[in-house]
């Protein structure tokens, strides 16, 4: 199987209906660090926040995108930069 062709991407998220959709970077937009994510018909930033009280799930993703993420989903005091980073 060929892969040559996929562009490189930071993450995974799946939608409440099963859809995967790839994060392709994050980028400071609006003074909040959103997430690219490359639609089955158009491309949206979105934070993590957004994404996950929208019900997607983080499937897989660079160190960087696990850390935004688990400010999410952790409490504050458990949220720490670099939590998920594999050393």
């Amino acid at each position: 199987m060929q892969l040559s062709h996929l562009k490189p991407f930071a993450g995974l998220v799946k939608r409440h209906d099963g859809t995967i959709l790839p994060i392709v970077k994050t980028e400071l937009v609006d003074s909040f660090v959103k997430l690219h994510i490359q639609g089955s018909v158009v491309d949206f930033w979105a934070t993590p926040e957004e994404l996950y009280f929208r019900g997607y799930r983080l499937l897989c993703a660079k160190p960087a995108i696990w850390d935004l993420w688990s400010r999410v989903i952790c409490a504050p005091e458990q949220a720490q930069a670099g939590a998920f980073a594999v050393h």
